[in-house]
């Protein structure tokens, strides 16, 4: 027979509600915190003023040793070197984004056939349009005018190609098509 092995640790539940937000019968009790001082009453006309001592200057406490930061991963200058020179900014993240919208468009050459991709055009479209609005605030003058102007022309390029595709639908289909 093989012994039950003993539990290393120990799971406490240490909430005090219930799901449905009910006290629990077998909750903690809560740490008694010290009550605040009362107010002092304020010096009575009658009671002589005492003049208070000035508190000493206090004395600077003495510099401990300065230890490095913890590496974030994000080194502008390991960067700056890693792709050819060139900071790393802004406009390259929304330049890339751009480039996946415009691929969806069709207006990326990628081999014999154009494909155009509607819905991930859209999808880029309202990513950058969602990026726009988290970032309000945030942007230079330069920045910001680039994610505007940039936008205004994927949303024309979009109805471009929507007005395209309504235009095809409707058109009758070519004569000596096969209809069956």
């Amino acid at each position: 027979m093989a012994k039950e092995k003993t539990p290393e640790f120990t799971v406490t539940d240490k909430r005090k509600f219930t799901f449905d937000g009910d006290v629990r019968d077998d909750a903690p009790a809560e740490e008694a915190t010290p009550a605040p001082e009362p107010p002092k009453p304020a010096p009575s006309a009658e009671a002589p003023v005492q003049a208070t001592p000035k508190p000493e200057p206090a004395q600077p406490e003495p510099e401990l040793p300065q230890e490095p930061l913890p590496e974030t991963g994000y080194d502008s200058e390991k960067l700056q070197s890693a792709f050819g020179g060139q900071k790393i900014e802004f406009v390259h993240l929304l330049d890339m984004l751009v480039q996946t919208a415009m691929m969806y468009a069709g207006a990326m050459d990628n081999g014999p056939e154009r494909r155009v991709d509607i819905v991930g055009m859209r999808q880029m479209i309202d990513m950058i349009s969602m990026l726009e609005e988290k970032t309000k605030g945030n942007l230079n003058q330069q920045e910001q005018s680039i994610m505007s102007n940039t936008l205004f022309q994927l949303r024309m390029t979009y109805m471009e190609i929507v007005n395209m595709i309504e235009k095809q639908a409707t058109q009758a289909p070519p004569p000596g098509g096969n209809s069956k």
